[in-house]
């Protein structure tokens, strides 16, 4: 059976894989130029290049121009939190650094903190199980879509409607070529949307580790104030462990807010490019799917809607998280500390009756209240398309 530790490293080297195939470096220190991040870059802005090629080419079709914008929504969202990343190599590395210092290397198998610890560890390593095969599930279905036209219809189709300038697709050779580049395309983006969404997970995860091991040290603590012991002032060690136990969960939950903070500033931006390229992305694939017979746009909007409200569903465990930290920290027998530690408390409640989790560009926070709000805006967009198409 797995330690808590070799959950966490086989989690975290999928991460670290992800990067070095994209050549991302957020973990690898390069020297001189990247040709793996050059790589990555110049395949980015190929794809929304020749995606607005394809758009200018079919200006004339209504139908078949939406079709050639079907994932151009995707490919800048990527470009947004492909650049967002490798320009902040630093806090990323700084955050997960901390996370592996001060939880899966400080707490081992004989600590009593170790069930929560291996807890988390395993949610990671099946939360990286799930968005990985998600991810590629969604890939997979788009690559069998001209299978399924050529042996039903008898048709030769593109993965997506995305050509290459002077390059004939309709003639084995050029279709081949044209293949290859869009199967680079759909591989490059796959592992860009694991290396960021999973890294999001990856931190919400980890950060909700902070919160319930700072919860566990309170409940140590309670049962410490409500001691004989103590209450008499008659063990100097009980004492001394109240003190200890003390410093330590002010310490925890100074840890905490500086991480949400360094993790929603990190990513406040991604969130805006997200929100905002997916809505329209969503929006052209539901126009699509109602006025054609394209398959492969289901396929991408279940990916599209996906890859949107799983950052919703992780904003909302962070805020739940906060909410029950408060809720512990409003539990707690304050009232059997001494006079200076009840002060301390105060500032304590004071801080964390200030909401922590990520945000929108720090416009609004990301939770199920945000998201139903984006789901009406969405409808609204998608019914006045319609209306201008009719």
């Amino acid at each position: 059976m797995r330690t808590a530790i070799e959950f966490y490293n086989i989690s975290f080297n999928r991460l670290k894989l992800t990067s070095r195939l994209l050549g991302a470096g957020l973990w690898e220190n390069y020297s001189g130029i990247s040709w793996g991040r050059v790589a990555s870059l110049t395949q980015i802005v190929m794809f929304l290049a020749l995606h607005a090629w394809t758009g200018y080419e079919y200006r004339d079709n209504a139908l078949e121009m939406l079709e050639t914008q079907s994932l151009i929504c995707t490919g800048a969202a990527l470009m947004i939190k492909y650049f967002t990343m490798i320009r902040n190599t630093k806090p990323v590395r700084e955050l997960t650094g901390n996370i592996e210092t001060d939880m899966y290397v400080k707490y081992q198998e004989m600590s009593s903190e170790y069930s929560v610890v291996l807890k988390y560890g395993r949610v990671l390593y099946f939360a990286g199980h799930i968005m990985i095969g998600g991810y590629f599930g969604s890939l997979f279905i788009i690559w069998i879509n001209p299978l399924f036209v050529y042996f039903t219809e008898g048709r030769v189709m593109l993965l997506f409607f995305c050509e290459i300038p002077y390059v004939d697709w309709t003639v084995t050779r050029g279709y081949w070529t044209t293949v290859t580049v869009q199967i680079f395309f759909y591989v490059t983006g796959t592992c860009a949307l694991i290396l960021v969404d999973y890294l999001c997970a990856f931190f919400t995860i980890n950060g909700s580790l902070y919160v319930d091991i700072l919860r566990f040290h309170l409940d140590e603590l309670s049962e410490l104030l409500a001691s004989p012991g103590y209450q008499t002032k008659s063990s100097p060690a009980i004492i001394e462990q109240v003190s200890r136990k003390w410093r330590t969960c002010l310490v925890e939950h100074q840890r905490i807010v500086e991480y949400y903070n360094k993790f929603s500033d990190l990513w406040s931006m991604i969130n805006l490019a997200q929100v905002g390229c997916s809505v329209f992305g969503i929006c052209i694939n539901m126009l699509i799917i109602f006025l054609t017979d394209w398959y492969a746009a289901y396929a991408i909007l279940f990916a599209l809607f996906i890859d949107l409200s799983v950052h919703f569903v992780l904003g909302a465990i962070i805020e739940r998280k906060v909410d029950d930290l408060h809720i512990s920290l409003m539990h707690f027998p304050w009232y059997l500390l001494d006079d200076r530690r009840q002060k301390e408390y105060m500032l304590l409640l004071l801080r964390a009756q200030q909401p922590s989790g990520m945000s929108i560009a720090g416009l609004t926070p990301v939770n199920y209240e945000t998201y139903t709000q984006i789901m009406k805006m969405l409808y609204q967009v998608f019914a006045l398309a319609m209306n201008f198409l009719k």
